[in-house]
């Protein structure tokens, strides 16, 4: 069904288109530190290697894949996976929405016996060059397959008929045109009151075929332009006002169209999600520093593991792994 392209009103003004953790020694479980690829466990695990530190001036042992008295360093292989898994998905799905929010206009299709009605019609006697603005007509329909028209009458011929001017230029259109959607009438109406006034209405009417080429946007365009110049009668007369704002109008009408709403939908919606898998990318997979209990662990390859407490403060620690003693710093004896 065709719909309003816009119109407007001498006293009334213009109206647009109505158109689209942490892990401590003696706990039995294991955590991830610094990403998925650097483990710390209290049990042994494929890959581990054994530590031994101190904490309450008692030894506690703990396994890990990495060094764990350095900073850990950034899990670059979980990096690349979640970025292939969470953010790259987003980036291609929004390069497939972007085809949808920019469309090149497609010449429309037309049969060969197609004769399509393209016609100036001034029943007021107030044009002053059908056949310039013929031609503008004809060479918009050359380059979009959009047939075009233009109506003039008084406004007697629908004032008593019809509430408003729009519902007057939607019979027009299904008088002239039947079922066929890729028309585009221009209905203009005037009438000079007796105090001079020019009561002048116009209304375009689009079929649904012509949407994906005269956009909403580029409608109100010529709305804009059309209604400017009408409101400038002693500078533009009819015929010229419609002609000029059409000639504006052509050179856009096969430009890519960009849907503007839902590009922002779609740039709403990666960006909520950016705002949300980023962050917890970031927080995964970056560099952790090395608890302080981890700092002065020590690698610990004995097959048996035997305790003995200081002499000199008490403290308890592996014999034969340590010179000196890792609580108090005395010399241990010759054998420790």
């Amino acid at each position: 069904m065709p719909h309003s392209s816009g119109g407007g009103s001498h006293s009334g003004g213009s109206h647009s288109s109505s158109g689209s953790s942490h892990h401590s020694g003696s706990s039995g479980g294991g955590s991830s530190r610094g990403g998925s690829n650097h483990k710390v466990s209290s049990t042994p695990f494929t890959g581990s290697k054994r530590y031994v530190y101190y904490h309450d001036r008692v030894p506690s042992f703990v396994y890990s894949n990495y060094d764990i008295r350095k900073d850990a360093k950034w899990d670059i292989p979980g990096l690349i996976l979640a970025i292939v898994l969470f953010v790259l998905p987003a980036f291609v799905v929004g390069i497939i929405l972007l085809k949808f929010t920019i469309k090149t206009p497609q010449k429309l299709k037309v049969s060969r016996d197609y004769n399509p009605k393209i016609f100036v019609e001034d029943r007021l006697g107030i044009m002053e060059d059908e056949d310039e603005l013929e031609d503008v007509l004809w060479d918009i329909y050359e380059e979009t397959g959009i047939a075009t028209s233009v109506l003039v009458v008084p406004n007697s011929e629908w004032k008593d008929d019809y509430s408003d001017f729009s519902k007057y230029a939607y019979q027009a259109y299904i008088d002239y045109f039947k079922h066929n959607e890729k028309h585009w009438l221009i209905v203009y109406s005037e009438e000079i009151k007796e105090n001079g006034f020019n009561d002048w209405y116009w209304e375009g009417m689009q079929g649904y075929e012509t949407d994906d080429i005269l956009t909403e946007e580029k409608a109100n365009k010529f709305n804009e332009a059309l209604h400017k110049r009408l409101l400038q009668r002693d500078k533009y007369s009819v015929d010229e006002a419609i002609g000029l704002s059409l000639k504006e109008l052509q050179p856009k009408l096969m430009k890519p169209n960009v849907d503007k709403k839902l590009l922002g939908a779609m740039g709403l919606v990666l960006g909520i999600w950016m705002l949300f898998v980023v962050p917890i990318i970031i927080t995964t997979f970056k560099p952790k520093k090395s608890m302080a209990i981890y700092k002065n662990a020590v690698p610990c390859n004995l097959e048996i593991v035997m305790q003995e407490p200081c002499q000199f403060c008490g403290g308890i620690y592996i014999s034969g792994l340590h010179k000196t003693c890792p609580h108090c710093g005395a010399a241990l004896k010759t054998g420790a």
